[in-house]
């Protein structure tokens, strides 16, 4: 399978994957980091896009915010399947996940971000994605035990389940450092339930870093799933777990385009994302 690291998009498509990077890492700045371009690269591509291709910016609209129209989609959908010809997905998560995701061949990441099923699914669709990973925690309502997870045209293939533990500086708080509630409602009302209080954390903040001087300066909670970090993240960061634990127990996805389904890179990436939860179940930890 190709490597990650390896691929290139076809030169007609460079300005659409800059405009994808865009949409995805939610800044110009955040984009050329990811990139490795400069700002005003991105910046101009933007610009190209959007004269050429008639675009005209959506308004609160928390997908293609950049502007969408049908020759974009075709022209998105067009790369995916050059993607997927060279044996790579395109995979989004948040970062409570995204080591789920490090060093896996044939995996493009792009920056995590906390956002709601029904986003990661409206991404997918529209081609900014091949694939995303959902949590439990960023449905609208609990599943029935007869429910499964439905969108037009896409697929959700279970991934397993992962136990998250509260982990702060300070072992006896009752506040916690949570997604926006748009983005994860369910773990907010597990909270609640629970009887903490949640203090939420920017959407333009999501770099690990960023959350954990935001919990340590505030003496908030944070939620981490302890099988993906190594063991000494929690010591280097100061972090201890709460005495008190509340049980939260997540039910992982993989996204997927219907038609990517049984492609050679979706099976792959089925097949190493389940035996990474699957070690992080265990509370061990792939590095590779």
């Amino acid at each position: 399978m190709a490597r990650a690291n390896a691929y290139a998009p076809p030169t007609p498509l460079e300005d659409l994957h800059i405009l994808d990077f865009l949409e995805l890492a939610g800044s110009q700045a955040k984009a050329g980091i990811a990139l490795a371009m400069h700002q005003s690269t991105v910046c101009r591509s933007l610009q190209l896009m959007q004269q050429q291709l008639r675009l005209v910016p959506g308004q609160g609209s928390p997908v293609c915010r950049h502007g969408h129209n049908p020759c974009l989609f075709h022209l998105r959908l067009a790369y995916r399947e050059h993607r997927l010809m060279e044996g790579l997905l395109r995979i989004g998560t948040d970062v409570l996940h995204q080591s789920l995701l490090l060093g896996m061949a044939g995996v493009q990441r792009v920056p995590p971000r906390c956002r709601s099923a029904e986003h990661w699914a409206e991404l997918v669709r529209h081609g900014l994605l091949d694939g995303a990973i959902v949590s439990s925690f960023s449905l609208e309502k609990l599943l029935g035990a007869d429910q499964s997870l439905h969108w037009d045209g896409l697929t959700a293939l279970p991934l397993g389940q992962l136990e998250l533990q509260l982990v702060a500086s300070a072992p006896q708080t009752r506040r916690v450092l949570l997604p926006r509630k748009g983005a994860a409602p369910l773990l907010h009302q597990a909270m609640a339930w629970h009887g903490f209080g949640a203090e939420q954390q920017p959407a333009a903040c999501q770099e690990p870093a960023a959350w954990v001087k935001r919990a340590r300066d505030r003496r908030l909670a944070m939620p981490i799933c302890p099988g993906l970090v190594e063991p000494s993240w929690l010591e280097s960061n100061g972090l201890v777990p709460l005495g008190e634990q509340p049980p939260l127990l997540e039910q992982l996805w993989l996204l997927l385009p219907q038609g990517a389904v049984n492609t050679r890179a979706a099976r792959q990436g089925l097949r190493l994302l389940r035996a990474q939860v699957g070690m992080a179940c265990d509370g061990g930890r792939d590095v590779r």
